[in-house]
This record gives structure tokens, C-alpha cells and sequence, in this order.
């Protein structure tokens, strides 16, 4: 029966059999691919991201119509609608411009028409009300418009200044114009409406909680008078890391000048330009000390003590010079182990002097203002004077950083 059941179909009635072979499986590799565009991996947060801020397709652009293309439409109809910034309803985007700062909003405008217009300055009028308009420019900087909504930063304004309410003015800008209100032994007022001290060692404002304490004030039990005017933190710090290389120092220097004149009076008694000079040198050394413990926190007597240091110089000069010319005017004398030492020391005695002069000419010029170094356009150039001006206030006298001047 299946020979003549083979036989029965013939060789012309295999054409058709094959044809709905090749259609089922077309149907079947179509289905296939189908499932395969549908099933969708998972994005990551980059490329959520990237498809919120896709430009929105253009209003003529026209869909397939629902009739023609079936196929197209099918395809169509299980992709999700496109997801963009300008896709969301007005009222949330209206809603996210609440929450961002004029930089943000400078920047989002800048993007496209639409929300160059949605957030046109009339519209934030609208949109924000007078008062929180004004809260929100008040916690805007007016040059670089950085955003601080405690204005901790940022320094005080009032309605006679030009442009208010978009009149605050932040630190680092402040410094760079060189506004007057940040100069040392001055006290200026912050947003928070707090009035503080400037910082002397870098300049900034000293606020709440950021200063050194003051003592108890007698009169008002509870409360501090005003500390010291620098931060607790890396001011304070490198300010008293200078205070101990100044008594260093000055152990050092007073310890050359009495040796030096210590060995004049051992060994160069005869000799009046080598005893005379480091005699004057030692007493005067004692009249440059007790300027130097008594002055106090007030006494500004830089020109006097550096008249004494000149003196000291000019000391130095003629013990250095006849030992010196001792030595070139005999070279067949032996030179001792005292002129050795002697020329030595008087050598070191003139150096520290000359540095001391120096410091004390950076001291009455400076008067002493080095926070420019610290300032955020201070070329290189600038931060090296300014640092090698810190190191002579540090050799000579470091508290005259904190000596109060006549602006307060």
C-alpha cells in the first residue's frame, strides 16, 4: 500500500507539498525575529539618561498610517513612546525649575527655544513670586553667581547697593576686586547677617565656630570676648609654628651676639675697632630685647627698633673688616683657632643683623597686611614676594601679625 500510495501521488504532486514546507517555515523565522526585536535588554542609567535629554522629533513629522504598511504598524504599535526632558507636561517642568539655581537655569536655557522661552525672565517672575525671586538672586553671587542658600560664603547687601537684590558679592570674588571690607583689623558683615573678624594670616572671614576662643569676658558670665583673629585651623597652626621658629631664632642670635662679644673682651682688648664696635653691639642687643618683650599687642615701634638694628649692622662691619685685613696683610702669620672663631661669629653676627634690618623694613611697610599671597588671581611672581615676605616677618617679629592697627 505505500508503493501505491507513492506511486499515487507522482512525481508532479511533490511541488506543492515542498511549497507549504518553505511557507511554514518563513512564517516561523518571521515569528522569530519578531520575538527577538521585542525582548529589549535592560538600559543602564547612562543611556536612561541619554534618551531623557534626546531632542524632541519635529510636530510635522507624520505617522504611519494605521491602514498601509501593516507590518510597520504591528512593529509600531509595541514600541514605547519616546522618552525626553521636553516630552513631560508643563506643569513638571515648571515644578523642576523651582529647584534649580540661576546657573542651572542660564544653562537650560541656553539648550533650545522652547526653554529659552519657558524660562524667560518674566516667566521666573511668575513662576517664583516676588519674594522667593528675591530670597533665591540674594543667595546668587553677582559676578560668578555661585549658589549658597545659607550665604555663609557670601557678604552682606543692602537695598542702596546697585542691582539688588542680585547684590551679594562671594568671598573669593570679594578678594580678587580687592573690596575694602576684607582688609585685616576690620570686621565685616556675612549674609547670615553675623559680624566677624578677618582671618590675618589668610585674609577670609573668620565664622562662627571657626575662630580661635577668647578668654571669658568678667562683665557678661557665659560669654567669650572676641579670640584671637585667625581660623583654629590651618592659620592658627602655621601661625604658632612660626612664633617657635622667631624663639628659636632669638635664643640663636642672642647667644652669637654674646659670644662675639665675649671673645673681643678675651682677645681683642688692644684692638678699639674690634672691642669698641662689639661692646656697642652688646648692649644695644639687650635695648633691642626688652623693645622686643614689652612692648605689647599695641606698640607698633618698628622704626625704633629698626633704627637699633641698623646700628647693630654697622657694628659688625668694623670687627669683620680689621680681622679680615689682618689676615690678608700677614699671610705668613699662622691664623689661631681665636681669629678663626672670632671672624666667624662677628661673619654671623653681621648676617642675622642684616636679615633683621630687612624684616624690620617688610614689617613697617607691610603694615603687616600678607594676605595677598593668599588671594585666588595671585600670579606666581606675586606668591613668591609675598612668601618671601612672610619668611622675613618670621625671622624678625611674627607677632606683629597680630598687633592691632589703627583701623580698629
Amino acid at each position: 500500500m505505500a508503493t501505491t500510495a507513492t506511486s499515487d501521488v507522482g512525481p508532479g504532486a511533490g511541488a506543492p507539498f515542498s511549497s507549504i514546507i518553505t511557507t511554514v517555515r518563513r512564517s516561523l523565522t518571521s515569528l522569530a525575529n519578531k520575538e527577538k526585536q521585542h525582548a529589549r535588554k535592560p538600559e543602564d542609567g547612562h543611556a536612561q539618561i541619554t534618551r531623557l535629554i534626546a531632542i524632541q522629533p519635529k510636530p510635522n513629522s507624520t505617522p504611519h498610517p494605521p491602514d498601509s504598511q501593516a507590518s510597520s504598524a504591528g512593529k509600531d504599535s509595541h514600541e514605547k513612546p519616546p522618552l525626553h526632558l521636553l516630552a513631560l507636561p508643563t506643569e513638571l517642568l515648571n515644578n523642576i525649575l523651582r529647584h534649580l539655581n540661576f546657573v542651572s537655569i542660564l544653562e537650560l536655557r541656553k539648550t533650545c527655544r522652547f526653554f529659552h522661552t519657558l524660562a524667560s525672565p518674566p516667566q521666573l517672575r511668575i513662576l517664583f513670586g516676588r519674594e522667593q525671586l528675591t530670597t533665591l538672586l540674594l543667595q546668587h553671587c553677582k559676578t560668578c553667581l555661585v549658589h549658597d542658600p545659607f550665604r555663609s560664603n557670601l557678604l552682606s547687601c543692602s537695598h542702596e547697593d546697585e542691582g539688588w537684590p542680585l547684590a551679594s558679592q562671594c568671598v573669593d570674588c570679594a578678594l580678587v576686586a580687592n573690596d575694602e571690607r576684607l582688609k585685616i583689623g576690620k570686621r565685616v558683615k556675612l549674609g547670615t547677617e553675623d559680624v566677624v573678624q578677618i582671618c590675618r594670616w589668610c585674609g577670609r572671614p573668620i565664622r562662627n565656630h571657626e575662630g580661635v576662643a577668647g578668654p571669658p569676658d568678667p562683665n557678661s558670665p557665659g560669654i567669650r570676648r572676641d579670640g584671637r583673629p585667625f581660623h583654629k585651623g590651618n592659620c592658627y597652626r602655621s601661625y604658632n609654628n612660626s612664633l617657635l621658629f622667631f624663639f628659636i631664632l632669638g635664643w640663636v642670635q642672642l647667644t652669637l651676639g654674646i659670644t662675639g662679644a665675649g671673645l673681643s673682651w678675651r682677645y681683642w682688648r688692644g684692638a678699639v675697632m674690634v672691642f669698641a664696635p662689639s661692646v656697642t653691639s652688646f648692649l644695644l642687643l639687650w635695648i633691642v630685647m626688652g623693645f622686643l618683650f614689652f612692648r605689647g599687642s599695641r606698640k607698633r615701634a618698628y622704626r625704633y627698633t629698626l633704627l637699633l638694628e641698623l646700628a647693630i649692622l654697622g657694628c659688625w662691619i668694623p670687627p669683620v673688616y680689621y680681622i679680615s685685613m689682618q689676615i690678608v696683610n700677614h699671610p705668613e702669620r699662622d691664623v689661631d683657632a681665636a681669629m678663626q672663631a672670632a671672624l666667624a661669629l662677628f661673619g654671623l653676627n653681621l648676617v642675622f643683623r642684616l636679615f633683621n634690618v630687612m624684616g624690620n623694613v617688610v614689617i613697617l611697610c607691610s603694615t603687616p597686611d600678607l594676605t595677598p599671597r593668599k588671594k585666588p588671581n595671585a600670579g606666581l611672581f606675586k606668591r613668591a614676594i609675598y612668601k618671601l615676605m612672610l619668611w622675613s616677618v618670621a625671622w624678625t617679629y611674627p607677632p606683629s601679625v597680630e598687633h592691632r592697627l589703627s583701623s580698629e
